[in-house]
């Protein structure tokens, strides 16, 4: 063999034996991407977080509703001896003497100004609960009108409303009547604080007094009164049972005054009702608890069962 064929064949063999070397050698590794981080949205989504207890929302607590049958109820079974009257001219004046006396004569403005208990502020009784600012909570308030009808009435919406400090008067009449002395000069309310007072009770006293019709809800003249009785008219003698036992109106039936909401099952509402009592009082404080109670058939005989016996009509007796 030639020498340069045989330098040929050796060139030959060394690149094949390059080119194999290089083949084996690994190439150098190179670094791992960096791995992305996610969105934070798609983080929520895969994971999503507890969310702040301030925005959990929680089942709201249902306010309790305002019972007002167990409200009159209440009122009712605890109304004082005396039934929160003043009536009797001297006793008033020995209480007017005792201290510091709000007076409020619920008659109408022209009634007030042809004459009014001296000091006594005018606010009529149709417009009572839209004036509770002018009657105080905390000192002795007396409410009067012509014959304790509408007095009565008022002093129900009043201690329902939480007026505890109230009571009727004596009757205008009484007063004139025992020559005690007469004002015509009217007198300016004091603005106090107004109660804080269970909404759904205030609109329902409002509804009450502001729409009482004419004549009050009462029947004091004795032949209207036995013409609705001889029509059908059931009577409710609310006086204690000692004193129904004594006498009472023919076919009248005895409920006492503090059992009337527990007894409402004894008073009809598909045709008239009368209360009475001994002299009007506790028929007018009976009147207004039924009333608000839905018992808008009831009304009120305000000469009551004296009123009946010095008219000469009959007196039934306990058997």
């Amino acid at each position: 063999m030639s020498n340069h064929k045989f330098t040929n064949l050796i060139l030959v063999l060394f690149l094949a034996l390059a080119v194999v070397l290089t083949g084996c050698v690994a190439a150098p590794p190179q670094e791992a991407a960096p791995a992305q981080e996610a969105p934070l949205a798609a983080v929520e989504q895969a994971a999503p977080a507890e969310a702040p207890a301030a925005q959990v929302a929680e089942k709201p607590v249902e306010a309790a509703k305002f019972d007002l049958k167990a409200a009159v109820s209440a009122y009712l079974g605890n109304i004082p001896e005396g039934f929160m009257s003043v009536a009797k001219v001297e006793d008033f004046k020995s209480l007017l003497d005792s201290g510091e006396v709000v007076l409020v004569d619920v008659r109408e403005t022209k009634e007030y100004g042809e004459g009014h208990f001296p000091g006594a502020i005018n606010i009529p009784v149709r417009t009572v609960a839209d004036n509770l600012d002018k009657i105080p909570a905390d000192k002795p308030v007396i409410i009067y009108c012509a014959s304790g009808h509408r007095a009565g009435m008022v002093v129900t919406s009043l201690q329902l409303l939480g007026y505890k400090n109230v009571k009727a008067g004596p009757t205008f009449k009484a007063w004139a009547d025992a020559k005690e002395e007469v004002s015509t000069e009217p007198v300016e309310a004091v603005v106090y604080k107004a109660p804080q007072v269970e909404a759904e009770l205030l609109a329902a006293v409002k509804g009450f007094l502001g729409g009482l019709p004419e004549g009050y809800l009462a029947v004091g003249d004795i032949a209207k009164f036995k013409e609705a009785v001889a029509n059908g008219a059931v009577l409710i003698d609310v006086r204690e049972p000692g004193e129904f036992k004594e006498g009472y109106l023919p076919d009248a039936i005895n409920i006492p005054i503090r059992t009337l909401a527990d007894n409402l099952d004894k008073i009809p509402t598909d045709k008239p009702v009368f209360v009475y009592c001994k002299s009007g009082h506790r028929g007018a404080l009976s009147t207004a608890a039924l009333q608000l109670l839905g018992y808008t058939n009831v009304k009120s005989f305000p000469p009551g069962f004296v009123g009946w016996e010095k008219a000469g009509e009959p007196v039934a007796m306990v058997k």
